[in-house]
C-alpha cells in the first residue's frame, strides 16, 4: 500500500500503541503481588467480590475528587466512569473471577496514565481494607 494513501490517523494510532508498551507493576516491596500496565490499561486482581469492589471504587472516585458519570453494577461485574478535574475520562471495569477475587481494569483517557491509575488502585485497595490485593501476582 502506498503511504500516501495510508491515513495519518493510522500512523498516530500505531505510534500510540507502541509508546504505551507493556510493563509489570509491583504492588508490594517483594514483588509477590503484581499488576500489569498494557496499552494504557492498568489491570490487577483484588480479594473482594464485584459489588464490594464497585463500592470501594465509587468511594475512591469521591476521595480523589472525581465526578462520577457512570455506575452500573450487575451481579458479577460493574462498569464505572468518572471525569477528573482536568476533564480526563476514567473508566473502570470490574469482573468477578470467583467469589473471592475480582479483576479490576483502569483506563485514564485514551492512552492511559500509569501513575494516576496506580494512585486510584491504591485508594480502592485502601477502601477494601488494605488487604484487597490478590496474592501470587497477576
Amino acid at each position: 500500500m502506498n503511504s500516501a494513501h495510508f491515513p495519518r490517523s493510522c500512523f498516530v494510532a500505531s505510534a500510540l500503541l507502541l509508546l504505551a508498551g507493556c510493563s509489570t507493576v509491583n504492588l508490594d516491596p517483594k514483588g509477590q503481588t503484581q499488576a500489569t500496565f498494557v496499552a494504557g490499561e492498568f489491570r490487577a486482581l483484588v480479594n473482594a467480590s464485584a459489588p464490594v469492589t464497585a463500592k470501594a471504587t465509587a468511594e475512591a472516585f469521591r476521595q480523589l475528587g472525581l465526578f462520577t458519570v457512570k455506575n452500573e453494577l450487575r451481579t458479577f461485574d460493574a462498569e464505572l466512569a468518572a471525569r477528573t478535574p482536568k476533564d480526563e475520562k476514567v473508566r473502570i471495569s470490574i469482573k468477578e473471577i470467583n467469589s473471592r477475587q475480582t479483576e479490576l481494569a483502569i483506563r485514564v483517557d485514551v492512552i492511559g496514565n500509569r501513575n494516576f491509575s496506580r494512585q486510584l488502585f491504591d485508594q480502592i485497595d485502601k477502601n477494601l481494607g488494605g488487604g484487597g490485593r490478590a496474592s501470587g501476582g497477576f
